[in-house]
């Protein structure tokens, strides 16, 4: 019999100066990592993907939102999962990008 488990939800968001530190309600693994993407971005599409990178217990995500590219980094030990600017002016715009995310 297999465990019905709840569905995946986003636990907080926190703000920092040059990222945004997420964690999610449950553990997660590398094959929930697209169901995490869709969660953090529900909110703020349109989002367009740019890039995966996947590698044994990592995966970046390359994005664009409201003309700034962001950087969703995933890594699966540490159970960590942060956002990042990829330049200066998207890492300025992650405080705007938080509020948009975790607006209700």
């Amino acid at each position: 019999m297999n465990p019905v488990t709840p569905p995946q939800r986003l636990e907080s968001l926190t703000y920092q100066v040059d990222h945004l530190n997420v964690i999610f309600q449950q553990h997660w693994y590398q094959e929930n990592i697209e169901t995490l993407i869709d969660i953090l971005f529900s909110s703020i599409m349109p989002v367009t993907i740019q890039e995966k990178i996947i590698g044994a217990d990592r995966e970046n995500i390359r994005f664009s939102w409201a003309g700034h590219h962001f950087v969703l980094n995933f890594e699966i030990y540490s159970q960590s999962c942060w956002i990042e600017g990829q330049d200066g002016q998207s890492t300025e715009l992650l405080a705007t990008l938080h509020l948009a995310i975790t607006k209700k």
